[in-house]
């Protein structure tokens, strides 16, 4: 069996989705489920479904507004979400644990393009300090189980993922959800869209179907830490153009006041590469995806 954490978010629909469609027993985990912020809850859940993998991809997530914001609401839930997942995979005698992390990990200092190497190497960026500091603490912990437990894991570090499911949060979410909520809501109402800081930073975005792909490729050959990206960045402002023209709306104002965020992010992503992998979804593909099942399933989405 298969225990999949966070499995309503956009990660997780999509890794269940892949891991089912393959004929894997999957047990999809969300917060109506249980309370992964409670130790003992967490770990009684675990030992009654006794998993052989468990995919931790839970946690409490914002984007650049909300990391600003909450930080210590980020790093105290993150901290305590992950220390009890991992526990309880030990606990359960798990023969695997494949814990998601962020990119958010690595300092803006570290070489470019960025490899696993870094991961330790300066501080994260201080837009996303909070929530990196807690993922780079659940690698210690998994080190540390490896080390005196003998739990296996892998460790896949992930670029910006986006798709349907995704917390469509137009003030904290993240840049693509975001994005495309305020532009459905220009397409619908009229109005300009508001876009944060400049367009001048440049991300790596993979599609939430190609991220699980990999997720799986990774449990299945990988031990260790490994970057889960496309290997291509793009401006925001590119972003913001294809939207433009997927949507209709033309009218958008950056405000230059709010900031950018690290200006460049690009990975290594030859071990991942090694795998064998190749993401199937253009961006292109992937936002008219996105913004088609936003438009139907509105307004029954999360925020």
């Amino acid at each position: 069996m298969i225990v999949i954490t966070g499995a309503s978010g956009v990660l997780g629909r999509a890794l269940t989705e892949h891991l089912r469609a393959t004929g894997e027993d999957v047990v999809a985990l969300s917060s109506a489920d249980v309370d992964l912020c409670d130790g003992a809850a967490t770990s009684a859940r675990m030992k009654q479904l006794s998993p052989r993998i468990v995919f931790h991809v839970a946690g409490r997530v914002h984007g650049l507004g909300g990391n600003s914001k909450y930080p210590a609401e980020m790093y105290f839930d993150n901290i305590r979400i992950n220390s009890n997942v991992v526990h309880a995979a030990y606990e359960a005698k798990a023969e695997k644990i494949v814990a998601v992390s962020t990119i958010a990990i690595y300092s803006s200092d570290a070489p470019r393009p960025v490899s696993e190497a870094s991961i330790w190497e300066g501080r994260p960026h201080a837009s996303e300090a909070a929530y990196a500091h807690a993922k780079r603490a659940m690698l210690a912990q998994l080190e540390a189980y490896k080390s005196q437990y003998g739990l296996a894991y892998s460790y896949p570090i992930m670029t910006n993922i986006y798709g349907p499911h995704d917390r469509f949060d137009p003030l904290y979410g993240h840049v693509v959800p975001s994005l495309v909520a305020k532009f459905h809501a220009a397409a619908q109402n009229g109005g300009t869209v508001g876009i944060w800081g400049t367009g001048a930073a440049e991300r790596d975005f993979i599609y939430a179907d190609d991220a699980a792909i990999a997720l799986a490729m990774i449990a299945e050959r990988h031990e260790g830490p490994i970057n889960v990206a496309t290997g291509k960045t793009v401006l925001i402002r590119d972003i913001v153009s294809m939207l433009q023209e997927v949507s209709g709306v033309q009218s958008v104002e950056w405000d230059a006041t709010k900031p950018d965020g690290q200006l460049v992010r690009d990975y290594d992503i030859s071990r991942l590469n090694d795998l064998g992998f190749e993401p199937q979804v253009s961006l292109r593909e992937g936002l008219e995806r996105t913004y088609e099942w936003y438009a139907r399933a509105y307004p029954n989405v999360r925020v």
